[in-house]
């Protein structure tokens, strides 16, 4: 399990950085710069180029989580599915659900549900506390979760996958954008060619996007189906003295 989930993370890394490498050197040929990298060489230059398609590859992933995920997708999104389905006023999950899923909780892990607000908290405020305090159960929760099933994991690797596309494919789709606009005055004959790769970059956003949101919320959704459903599965204690 260990080594299959490695060779993932190494070719999650290693393919999306050999593709952006690969788009900004057309992107490139277009302004009329030379890259040096060489997708046609023998052994020697493909062993360098692997090793810098994952490095970049990693800088993406590092960038997509330090920049895109906490910092545009969170606030975005006003808090990850996790956190925020669990607030009171979220009707993602029905009011049993919550109710019951926050009750199964409290009895698992002896811990308040309740973030204990300070008095006189502004709503930003209280909002925050909640917030962090649905992640602090939603980790107990997906480490009570374990490895019972696969589904997290896949799901949350997909995400991770998606997450880094979408900074990829951004990142392209604006060098692309400033390519169209130099070329109104100053190579007129590629503007045609960066006008159709920043068509195509910004779609390949937009889809990254919509899968990674999708994948995001299937991982929060499948650690509570399935803390919920192995607190089912057990037997009733036996309060009987």
């Amino acid at each position: 399990m260990v080594a299959r989930f490695d060779l993932y993370d190494f070719l999650a890394n290693l393919i999306p950085g050999l593709v952006f490498l690969w788009c900004v050197q057309m992107l490139a040929g277009l302004f009329g710069w030379t890259l040096p990298l060489d997708f046609t060489g023998g052994l020697a230059e493909t062993s360098i180029l692997i090793a810098i398609g994952y490095v970049t590859g990693l800088l993406l992933q590092g960038l997509s989580q330090g920049l895109v995920e906490r910092r545009i997708l969170k606030s975005r999104w006003r808090g990850f599915p996790s956190e925020r389905w669990l607030l009171p006023d979220d009707d993602h999950f029905s009011a049993d659900y919550k109710q019951r899923l926050l009750e199964q909780i409290h009895e698992r892990f002896k811990v308040a549900t309740d973030p204990g607000l300070p008095p006189d908290c502004p709503p930003d405020c209280e909002r925050e506390l909640r917030l962090k305090k649905n992640r602090e159960l939603f980790y107990l929760v997906y480490h009570a979760v374990g490895e019972t099933s696969p589904r997290p994991l896949t799901f949350n690797a997909h995400y991770g996958l998606f997450r880094v596309l979408l900074t990829m494919f951004s990142l392209l789709a604006l060098l692309s954008l400033a390519g169209l606009g130099w070329s109104w005055c100053c190579r007129p004959a590629h503007h045609l060619s960066f006008a159709l790769w920043a068509v195509v970059f910004v779609a390949a956003t937009w889809i990254a996007y919509f899968r990674c949101k999708k994948r995001g919320e299937d991982f929060a959704q499948s650690v509570y189906d399935l803390f919920m459903a192995g607190a089912t599965d057990k037997p009733p204690a036996d309060k009987s003295t």
